[in-house]
């Protein structure tokens, strides 16, 4: 008697994940990802398998730096590091390569959330930080102007972040005419947008959004600003380091660096960041449409100051908040229970959510209100 045929298991059902970070990877990044994990070239190793040192992940380099620069507009006079650690890390390197050029080692911070406050604390350690302007009195609903007036006439350096995930606050504009080279964490808008990178003396961003793999950080720092570290500075947070030796000074993370590659041929395969940016903005529009319909949902940033990459909003009736979420889930609509320090809802549409993703939690947040409201 022969055994019978197992019966096959049903394909996983695709869910849209609106989480924070670890992030979504655009669909066609994820399935060459799988198909060139071991196949992505002849020589019979795994691309997590080669040597950092050797030509072929001197090749994928070449490959992330050439499309980084020429995606981003990237000047010639700014280095491009990889580094280890995310953008915590650089909460610490940048005020550890920067803070020494001011004699009272001195720096600004701008306070417009969660993230931007813990690199502000990270900040104090190697010397005196102000807060040049902050919207904690508004529940960081906003993002604050910045004047020179408010900034140290002798900091090294005023940090600012970019767009606040926890809050879903972002800077539209970026201030001029400071006193100091403006630093900016830009996490959760990096590749989502076009910025003008001559305005910045040193960008970051942790790659767990738009970048690939977490762990690591991408970092830009123009030239003038390298060779300044504090003494006792470790080896591997030294910008100098990195400079001399094309992040290579540890092993990176080989496997995030094959991910950030293919990541940036598909934004040049759509079009570069101007297509991108304006397919974020018509995701964001949708939801945003969505949630300003009725009184049932209530976003909680100015309309002036919302983020296109994280949509934060709250019921109404909050305590519909858990049947919301779990409801959301089993329709395949995960990761939007908001920050755990605020709580609401957060949908994060980074790049890599496609607008049929968008669609479906519109839709959800339409017959949710319909059934509760």
């Amino acid at each position: 008697m022969t055994e019978p045929s197992p019966i096959p298991a049903a394909p996983p059902r695709y869910a849209y994940n609106f989480c924070a970070g670890p992030a979504t990877l655009p669909r066609p990044v994820a399935e060459r990802i799988r198909e060139e994990f071991l196949a992505h070239a002849a020589d019979g190793a795994s691309v997590i398998e080669i040597s950092h040192k050797g030509p072929r992940f001197s090749g994928i380099l070449d490959t992330v730096e050439t499309l980084f620069r020429r995606l981003c507009a990237l000047p010639r006079n700014h280095h491009l590091f990889f580094m280890h650690g995310g953008a915590r890390m650089q909460c610490s390197a940048v005020p550890l390569n920067l803070i020494g050029r001011s004699a009272a080692r001195t720096a600004g911070y701008v306070e417009t959330g969660l993230f931007a406050q813990q690199a502000c604390r990270e900040g104090a350690r190697y010397g005196t930080v102000s807060t040049v302007a902050g919207s904690a009195a508004t529940a960081f609903d906003r993002i604050p102007p910045v004047r020179a007036r408010d900034c140290p006439e002798d900091a090294a350096f005023i940090h600012l972040t970019s767009n606040n995930t926890v809050y879903g606050t972002r800077w539209s504009d970026f201030p001029q005419d400071l006193p100091a080279p403006l630093v900016a964490d830009a996490t959760s808008d990096i590749l989502s947008r076009r910025i003008d990178h001559t305005r910045f003396g040193v960008v970051y961003a942790g790659f767990q959004k738009n970048l690939g793999p977490s762990g690591m950080a991408l970092v830009t720092v123009r030239d003038d600003l390298v060779g300044h570290a504090l003494a006792g500075t470790p080896r591997l947070l030294d910008y100098a380091v990195q400079a001399e030796t094309r992040s290579l000074d540890n092993t990176p993370n080989t496997f995030a660096l094959f991910v950030l590659s293919l990541i940036l041929e598909w934004v040049r395969d759509q079009g570069g960041l101007a297509a991108v940016e304006r397919n974020n903005e018509v995701k964001a529009a949708l939801l945003y449409g969505e949630l300003d319909r009725s009184s049932f949902y209530r976003p909680t940033a100015r309309p002036e100051y919302r983020s296109v990459t994280n949509i934060v909003f709250r019921l109404a009736d909050e305590s519909l908040t858990g049947e919301f979420l779990a409801l959301a889930e089993s329709e395949g609509l995960l990761g939007l229970a908001g920050h755990r320090t605020v709580g609401g809802v957060r949908a994060s549409v980074y790049n890599g959510m496609p607008e049929d993703g968008v669609r479906a939690l519109a839709g959800f947040l339409r017959e949710f209100e319909r059934l509760r409201g």
